[in-house]
């Protein structure tokens, strides 16, 4: 059986991990493979919620394979508290974890770097999550980042930690007490560290393996194709890939493994931190949106920037990662809107993901609205006539099937069609 990819079609916070949740029921294994402790996937089972950070969605499936790939970046640290807040559940990750040794490790110093980059940015900040992600890849592509393989040889991994940890010093010129709460903090990651170690395996063997044994490997993306350093709202984005393609390259198997990709849409639009957002609403209809949405970040905290669903961006995202499917989420969220609106278009300018897509002014189409609560809803044929309009709506802006939609947070709140 070939590997299944699911992906976000937004600025992340689309409902991936749920979703992956779900269709985790029938995988032997779900792979994250891109992104690193600023990502936050969003899993509830019998009213227990998971959120997770580095662990992949699946782990919350009794029996599944949860696999890290290469090309994620790994903060040992909340490895670990991820690992305790599962068990604290009754759910073990021990014989069903394995981590790339190729991983790169999120050294403490990182996010000291990051969060006085965005200082240091002032006006122009990106609005980082501040876990040290930026330099983390930074340091990975100067070649010279600490990779969880490096961890079995004590001597090298020692210098290794103790050079980035001068460097944090000397670039940011610590005081004597930033120094020892820095030093602190790398103690607490070289412990960590040596215990995450032990979960290393060769992935993409292990992946081969089970193709071979016909069984299905999802892989996870994190964030949203919009946050993609090369496809996304450049230069407002994240540094690890969010797009399909990423899948091959971290997990190590090549295209032809792959039988479908699922885009997942939410049925608005969020995001968070800086960046353009042609369709946000600033007014009292983007906070009712926040506020019935529970809009608010799984990583950071902060609010969500709410707004209309942009079809425009969610073509060019399905496009890109070649969706077999679409899976449109959070659809319960409108219940109560007397209008919606869909943007199809902008106005005089050509669509664009660089620095001027802060100027694109949305063209939108009106829709009907629907009072009746949809919440929990899993029959196609129970939707009001308008919801299904909308849902038939965006099947026909973006181009992709809509097969699935999610109607609330738990794992059986879904309807396919």
């Amino acid at each position: 059986m070939p590997v299944s990819i699911v992906v976000g079609l937004q600025w992340g916070d689309e409902g991936k991990g749920k979703m992956v949740d779900h269709l985790a029921g029938k995988a032997a294994a779900v792979a994250r493979f891109s992104g690193g402790a600023n990502a936050g996937h969003t899993v509830e089972v019998d009213g227990k919620r998971f959120a997770l950070h580095m662990l992949p969605s699946g782990l919350v499936r009794e029996g599944v394979t949860a696999i890290i790939g290469s090309a994620c970046v790994l903060d040992p640290v909340t490895v670990l508290q991820e690992i305790q807040s599962l068990k604290n559940n009754g759910i073990s990750v021990e014989g069903r974890l394995k981590i790339s040794p190729k991983v790169n490790l999120t050294h403490p110093g990182y996010r000291w770097l990051e969060r006085q980059s965005e200082v240091d940015r002032a006006n122009g900040r990106i609005g980082t999550t501040g876990r040290g992600i930026g330099p983390t890849y930074v340091r990975k592509f100067m070649r010279s980042a600490i990779r969880l393989e490096d961890v079995t040889d004590g001597e090298t991994f020692r210098a290794l930690v103790d050079f980035h940890t001068e460097e944090t010093v000397d670039l940011l010129k610590l005081n004597s007490p930033e120094t020892a709460e820095l030093q602190s903090d790398v103690e607490k990651f070289v412990e960590a560290a040596k215990t995450v170690a032990g979960y290393t395996h060769d992935v993409s063997l292990l992946i081969s393996r089970l193709l071979e044994e016909n069984r299905l490997v999802i892989a996870e993306g994190a964030q949203g194709s919009l946050l993609d350093p090369d496809h996304g709202s450049y230069p407002f984005v994240t540094c690890g890939q969010c797009v399909s393609g990423g899948a091959c390259t971290s997990l190590g198997f090549g295209p032809t493994r792959v039988s479908d990709v699922t885009g997942i849409l939410k049925a608005y639009t969020t995001r968070v931190g800086s960046g353009p957002f042609p369709t946000e609403l600033n007014n009292e209809t983007g906070e009712r949106i926040r506020q019935a949405g529970h809009e608010f970040g799984t990583t950071t905290g902060r609010p969500r920037r709410c707004g209309w669903l942009d079809c425009v961006l969610a073509e060019y995202t399905a496009r890109i990662n070649g969706c077999t499917s679409v899976t449109l989420t959070l659809l319960d969220v409108l219940s109560g809107f007397d209008q919606l609106k869909i943007c199809t278009g902008y106005e005089n300018r050509h669509f664009t993901t660089g620095r001027n897509m802060d100027k694109l002014v949305p063209v939108y189409e009106t829709f009907t609205g629907w009072s009746e609560d949809i919440a929990g809803e899993t029959d196609w044929n129970r939707l009001p006539e308008a919801a299904k309009e909308y849902v038939l709506a965006v099947e026909r802006s973006v181009g992709v099937p809509v097969t699935c939609i999610s109607t609330g947070p738990g794992r059986s709140d879904v309807i396919w069609r």
